[in-house]
């Protein structure tokens, strides 16, 4: 990132663009939330239970700060998210099944 401050010393008042206070964060947000590297934390926000992104699910995510904190504060107090359990029906049949023949030479 830029410095804020020239070579002469004096302050250019330019603020970092990632501030803890703002309303809405991405995951430069989230890494510097928790310490960390902002590659660091594409586990996290992919984990179960973390908050739905606002709008892209893939790229530039963004979450409410709010709901980032809450999972985060769930998440330190042990309470974590239930993953519904599902198993296959052993009674079924698949409706296609293709194989391959092969011709003897």
């Amino acid at each position: 990132m830029k410095s804020a401050s020239t070579s002469q010393g004096y302050h250019l008042g330019v603020t970092d663009p990632v501030n803890l206070l703002d309303p809405v964060w991405t995951t430069l947000h989230i890494a510097l939330f928790l310490g960390q590297q902002p590659d660091s934390v594409l586990s996290i926000v992919n984990s179960v239970g973390f908050p739905t992104p606002l709008a892209n699910q893939k790229r530039n995510r963004r979450w409410l700060a709010n709901d980032v904190k809450s999972f985060f504060e769930r998440r330190s107090k042990g309470e974590y998210p239930t993953i519904p359990k599902t198993s296959a029906d052993k009674s079924h049949t698949p409706k296609s099944i293709r194989l391959k023949h092969r011709t003897g030479s």
